[in-house]
């Protein structure tokens, strides 16, 4: 059973998930959610960018300081290529548009608490760009 925490976007993604190998626990509130996360420590956490926006990759270092074995994925609508690399660099281990969640969005859950990464071919080029500059 894969433990996850979802913050935000629920009602679109309630459904799929329902009957699923998973104990999913649902929070629309930030504050209790980095709270309910330190005690229960959710192998997976899906994070709207809504809810704290630009000051989201700082929310992601709340959460894995926090829990720093659970996975995060940051979920959004057309985020520019920066916006996600931020995330990513801030500790998120993927990346989702809200658009195709619900296409994914079991998948993506069981490829990340496998401990794989969830972002595009594309992202991982830049990733690794970034790395040889430094």
């Amino acid at each position: 059973m894969i433990s996850v925490q979802i913050i935000g976007c629920i009602e679109q993604i309630k459904q799929e998930l329902k009957g699923e190998n998973m104990a999913v626990s649902y929070l629309d509130d930030e504050v209790q959610a980095l709270n309910t996360i330190e005690e229960t420590k959710p192998s997976v956490v899906l994070v709207d960018y809504a809810l704290r926006k630009k000051e989201t990759d700082d929310y992601i270092k709340l959460l894995l300081a926090a829990s720093k074995d659970s996975k995060i994925i940051v979920i959004a609508n057309e985020l520019t290529d920066d916006e996600i690399l931020s995330c990513l660099i801030a500790g998120a281990m993927g990346y989702q548009n809200k658009a195709q969640l619900n296409d994914y969005v079991v998948k993506m859950i069981t490829v990340i608490n496998a401990g794989e990464a969830w972002v595009s071919r594309q992202m991982v080029a830049k990733l690794l760009n970034i790395l040889v500059q430094k």
